[in-house]
């Protein structure tokens, strides 16, 4: 059995998700493993360095399988964007160590929150990006994000889910960056891993003292408290997308 690794994008806006789930529910892990089981001719299962939400995006998306094939991993890739759904592309297939894992040998990924900031939506964005209508003070987001960064207990931004329970919610983000383009604003978030729905918290709590429904130094409170009530809305899934991960 051979190990290998692919890195791809998709467009989440098609998707109920990364994985799998009942008849009908169309997910990116079962597009992805219905198209291997037509080149490979197996079943194979791919292991994803984490699983995307509903309408979240990824740049930057890692899987890894193991197979028994005489296939290159070139042409593994040529095989599977010829024959993936407009939405799914591969960027790249190589093989890898037996004991690479997608999930368990990654040291760090980064998520982008993408906010188009004006006074009128956009047609083509609209999947793309969270539009937000209320002027924002960049400077006081920045200010508000250098509090999540290094290890913290990130217990407040961490949304319920019971089969996604965290026991250990510290994580460690390694760096924030928050750039504006013209009316878009990035909120770039790089970390060693992350809570369910971490990053659309983070970015509803910024936006809320970027807005001014909030102060600035509420954010080391609401790290501190380690209660999900204390952090602000969940910001929509569409402005998500996972642009990296780094092993």
């Amino acid at each position: 059995m051979r190990n290998f690794k692919i890195t791809f994008e998709y467009d989440g806006a098609g998707f109920c998700g990364w994985q799998a789930q009942g008849q009908g529910e169309r997910t990116v892990q079962g597009e992805l493993e219905a198209v291997l089981l037509k080149v490979l001719k197996k079943p194979v299962k791919v292991i994803a360095s984490g699983r995307t939400d509903s309408g979240v995006h990824a740049r930057g998306q890692v899987v890894s399988f193991k197979a028994d094939t005489r296939m290159k991993p070139l042409e593994i890739q040529r095989a599977l964007n010829s024959l993936l759904p407009a939405d799914i592309a591969v960027h790249e297939a190589k093989e890898v160590k037996s004991d690479f894992h997608a999930q368990y040998s990654v040291k760090e990924k980064t998520y982008r929150y993408a906010v188009l900031n004006r006074k009128y939506r956009s047609v083509f964005l609209r999947d793309r990006v969270y539009y937000y209508f209320y002027p924002l003070n960049i400077t006081s987001m920045r200010k508000a994000a250098k509090f999540l960064v290094g290890r913290h207990d990130f217990k407040s931004f961490q949304a319920y889910d019971p089969l996604r329970a965290e026991r250990q919610t510290v994580r460690t983000i390694k760096k924030i960056m928050i750039k504006k383009e013209s009316d878009l604003i990035y909120i770039d978030v790089t970390a060693d891993g992350f809570l369910y729905k971490m990053v659309r918290n983070i970015a509803g709590t910024l936006l809320a003292i970027g807005s001014g429904q909030l102060p600035v130094n509420e954010m080391p409170k609401i790290l501190k408290a380690k209660n999900r009530k204390a952090a602000w809305d969940t910001a929509p899934a569409e402005g998500l997308c996972l642009m990296a991960v780094k092993y």
